[in-house]
Formats: structure tokens, sequence, C-alpha cells
């Protein structure tokens, strides 16, 4: 076990809560920018400056945040080459899928993050013996949101759009790494 595990998970708490911000704050002014025809590569990039911003300012003010990523990138380097690709697949799998299903875009995001967060959570626990649940926590509510999203969908096809049903697929997002990062810092 790591020595200084519980500054890590605190770390990731806040890093978690970051993203969560990040994602929300990006998801609002995707909105309002949609709402004006703004075209599509403005929005691309204040998603890019929004988590420049949030994200910049989580490591200048939580140093031990960079230093705590840096250390378990450095241990899931050593992981076997196949448990390597099940963890890219996990994250990357569904996200290369949207342009092939892009009206199932909403759902895959979710899956991405559902997915991605557990094989993480799982292939750290087996080959690096630390057990970040902060991690699954954020992995499991993605994926118990898209049936709740599914059910959104379907109950309100009638009266709402697809972009409104993204749009909510990512404020899902931000609450799966909102709960993932407080239970980070509770936890612990």
């Amino acid at each position: 076990m790591h020595s200084n595990l519980g500054i890590e998970s605190r770390a990731f708490g806040f890093l978690f809560i970051s993203i969560a911000i990040a994602v929300l704050t990006g998801t609002i002014i995707n909105e309002f920018l949609s709402r004006y025809d703004i075209p599509t590569y403005y929005q691309l990039l204040s998603w890019v400056m929004i988590f420049t911003l949030i994200l910049g300012i989580t490591f200048t003010k939580k140093k031990n945040t960079f230093q705590s990523i840096r250390n378990r990138m450095k241990n899931s380097l050593r992981w076997p080459l196949h448990a390597k690709i099940i963890n890219g697949l996990s994250w990357a799998g569904p996200f290369l899928a949207i342009p092939a299903f892009h009206s199932f875009s909403q759902y895959l995001i979710l899956l991405g993050i559902g997915t991605g967060n557990i094989s993480t959570y799982l292939l750290i626990k087996s080959y690096s013996n630390y057990d970040n649940k902060e991690q699954f926590v954020v992995g499991i509510i993605a994926l118990f949101m898209i049936p709740v999203l599914l059910l959104v969908d379907v109950i309100l096809t009638s009266i709402i759009i697809h972009q409104h049903i993204l749009t909510l697929s990512k404020l899902f997002v931000a609450i799966s790494y909102g709960m993932g990062g407080i239970y980070a810092l509770i936890e612990r």
C-alpha cells in the first residue's frame, strides 16, 4: 500500500471535483453558445479554455494533485500490455463509437466514463495494490445514469430534443465526478 494514501485520495478528490466543475461550466457555456448559433469550433475552444483554466487553478492551488496523478500514471506504465489495452479500450472504445453511432452519443459518453473509471479502478487495485474507490464511485454512478437518461429520453421524447438529452448526459458526468470527488474527500 502507498504510504501517502490519504494525500493521494484527497488530491484525486479535488481533481474529480475540478473536473465536475469544468464539465458543468463547459456544459452551461456551450448551451448558451448553441442558443446563439455560435459555430461548433468556438464551442470546442470554450471547452478547452474552461478545462485549462479550472484544472490549471487546481494544479496551482493543490500542488500534490499533479504529483499524485503522475504517480498513478507511472504505476500504470508497469502494467502488462493486455491490461493497458483493456484500459485503453474501456476509455476510448465508447468515445470512438460516437461517430458511427452519433444518435447514441449521450449514452456512449456515460459508458466511456463508467467503463473507463471502473477499468482503471480494477487494474490499479490488481497491479498497483491501491484501492482508489473514488474512481469506482465515478464509474458506477456514470453507468447507473445510463438507464436514468434512457428513461428521460423515452418518456420525454415528444417534448425534448437530442441536444437537451446530450446536455443532460454531460450534467450526469459532472455529477459522477463530483460525487467521486466528495467521496474521496470524506472517505479517508
